[in-house]
């Protein structure tokens, strides 16, 4: 992690391929009933309004990607993030709404 404290943004184009080569971790931010109504596939749920309590526990070799719905919340918290463990962080700009519109899978 460097100690620079700027917020960090990706495309939806972007994240997906890091994910796609396996360089990141998604972590959706959204409340649970956001996650049930629609996510992305494999992403890991982790509420901001528990991130205190239960926060992910990064994995140092990867990026951990975080979103939401607009990518308001995650650039708004993005300092959380950073406490999480993984190799480096960014906040995916304008969330699952911004990944539908380019066209990448949902699930609900």
């Amino acid at each position: 992690m460097d100690g620079n404290s700027e917020v960090r943004g990706l495309t939806a184009e972007e994240c997906a391929k890091l994910l796609e080569s396996g360089e990141a971790e998604l972590i959706d931010v959204r409340e649970e009933n956001e996650w049930q109504a629609e996510r992305i596939p494999g992403a890991a749920l982790y509420p901001l309004s528990r991130f205190g309590v239960d926060r992910p526990h990064g994995n140092p070799d990867k990026i951990g990607i975080f979103h939401c719905r607009s990518g308001k919340r995650t650039h708004d918290y993005f300092q959380f993030f950073r406490l999480t463990g993984y190799k480096d962080v960014v906040h995916m700009e304008g969330g699952i709404l911004d990944w539908k519109a380019q066209g990448y899978p949902t699930e609900s």
